[in-house]
């Protein structure tokens, strides 16, 4: 007994089993904090790029130009340049990825202190981890609020959506919403009485 190609393949291979996993939900809040930690960490490269780019140019100039105290300029320029790289460590580390996880109590302290510092070492980073603070405080009231605030819940229906009136164009029949346009795009007919 022959079956066709198909019939067979389907009984001698079960199936692939499927595993669903409920869609992660991400408040708004959260998205708005990684977006601004995510800036000002860019601002941040920028500035310890320029401020080790300002370190070799000392190691340059101390290299051909020795004066006395050239040393300790050179020693000084190497311990700020290692701390701006490890600064940028800890906030990508502890600020960035935890957010970007979704753990946003995590990340909550390490942002606020991280922008405390950077408004010593550059005013703009700073004020923009100050506002991904507040807006993590906000991501963590979003969570712990019914995912309808947004989102639907799993496993929820959506709620309707209301119904908006429509009118159709008398020239040449096509349907829009009242008072999206004032003549129909199609043909320029005057839409409504």
């Amino acid at each position: 007994m022959r079956l066709g190609t198909f019939g067979s393949m389907s009984a001698v291979y079960p199936p692939p089993q499927v595993v669903f996993q409920a869609p992660r939900l991400r408040p708004p809040s959260g998205a708005s904090a990684e977006t601004l930690v995510l800036v000002a960490l860019i601002l941040q490269v920028i500035g310890a790029a320029v401020l080790i780019g300002g370190i070799l140019f000392l190691f340059g100039f101390a290299a051909f130009h020795p004066f006395a105290f050239a040393w300790l300029v050179v020693l000084v320029s190497g311990v700020v340049g290692a701390v701006a790289l490890l600064f940028l460590y800890f906030a990508y580390e502890y600020s960035y990825l935890r957010i970007q996880r979704g753990e946003y109590a995590g990340a909550q302290a390490p942002t606020l202190v991280i922008g405390i510092l950077s408004l010593f070492l550059g005013v703009i980073p700073g004020i923009l981890y100050l506002i991904g603070y507040v807006k993590l405080a906000d991501a963590i009231r979003e969570q712990q609020s019914p995912a309808t605030m947004y989102g639907p819940a799993f496993g929820s229906t959506p709620s309707p959506t209301p119904a908006v009136p429509q009118m159709a164009c008398r020239g040449c029949g096509r349907v829009y919403f009242v008072g999206q346009f004032p003549f129909c795009p199609n043909c320029g007919q005057k839409l409504g009485s």
